[in-house]
């Protein structure tokens, strides 16, 4: 197999990220969550980036009603939520399963959740929206014990496709654009092992049909249920909540199983209507937790383009 070409701009550009990693990295965690959380304080008081289709997508969801003060705190706290998911990449290295214990709420029920369902049905996709760090379910989810999946499109810079990888532990990432994945996701799902997949964004072509915020016919992705039904697993919702700058809280729901005897797409719209049912009722409660800047909004019209 070629090797991809490194070029100067992907050197200069991977030196640029481990200067910001080793810089991030002298201070605790903590320090770091608090001046972020105030310069964002101060930026979305002087400035408030993309004040219009944040505040139309919020209304979009709970109504025309709902206070802009609200809106501006909701988004603020959904831009910090994701910078901390990446300087926590940067401490990566350092979480094993003693840093679990102490950072991330839940995990012994979800060890002994995972593993009944493992020991029951040989594996599991586990779906979960972009709330918390979804990174670290995935990391918590291979350090007590169940390798994990997923799909991802490789970096354009190869350096920093590899510190990624690296950096995400032993998560196993396999190239959406290859056949071959499919075969080797179904393998996995069948020895004991988990996939993962984040639904909660827009498709780009007809999906799955389900109702979302009210809305009907929102396209979400076959992904859930196709691999859930191509290996006859079940489907676990996670849920992860962040605390803190560096403490989390990760609920697991209850399973949701294929008919592999049902028509296909019956069973996709089942299947994805009741996660996002999960999914939904916890944003509502919590959406701060959520990240509403995603470029595929979900509610975007199927065909058009977002920002």
């Amino acid at each position: 197999m070629q090797k991809t070409k490194i070029s100067f701009k992907h050197r200069v550009e991977y030196g640029v990220l481990r200067t910001i990693q080793v810089c991030i990295t002298l201070f605790p965690i903590s320090w770091v969550g608090t001046f972020l959380s105030g310069l964002l304080r101060f930026v979305f008081r002087c400035f408030w980036p993309l004040k219009k289709e944040t505040v139309s997508r919020m209304r979009e969801v709970f109504g025309e009603d709902f206070p802009e003060w609200k809106c501006r705190q909701i988004a603020r706290q959904s831009v910090w939520n994701l910078m901390m998911n990446f300087i926590e990449l940067f401490h990566a290295k350092k979480m094993d399963e003693a840093y679990l214990q102490v950072h991330l709420k839940g995990i012994e029920e979800a060890r002994k959740k995972i593993g009944a369902i493992i020991d029951k049905h040989g594996g599991a996709v586990i779906a979960l929206p972009h709330m918390g760090n979804w990174d670290l379910a995935g990391i918590a989810s291979s350090l007590i014990g169940y390798p994990l999946m997923a799909i991802a499109r490789p970096q354009n810079n190869p350096l920093v496709e590899r510190w990624i990888v690296a950096n995400r532990l032993s998560i196993i990432t396999v190239d959406r654009r290859k056949p071959t994945s499919f075969v080797r996701i179904a393998h996995h799902l069948k020895g004991r092992g988990l996939f993962a997949i984040l639904p909660d964004v827009r498709h780009n072509k007809p999906g799955v049909s389900v109702t979302v915020f009210g809305k009907p016919n929102v396209q979400l992705g076959k992904g859930v249920a196709k691999f859930a039904r191509m290996s006859n697993v079940p489907i676990i919702p996670f849920m992860m909540e962040r605390l803190d700058a560096s403490h989390h809280s990760l609920t697991l729901g209850d399973p949701i199983y294929p008919d592999i005897d049902a028509d296909f797409d019956a069973d996709a719209i089942r299947i994805t209507q009741a996660l996002w049912d999960i999914f939904e009722a916890r944003i509502r409660e919590k959406p701060e937790q959520w990240f509403w800047h995603n470029r595929r909004w979900i509610l975007t019209p199927l065909y058009t383009k977002s920002r």
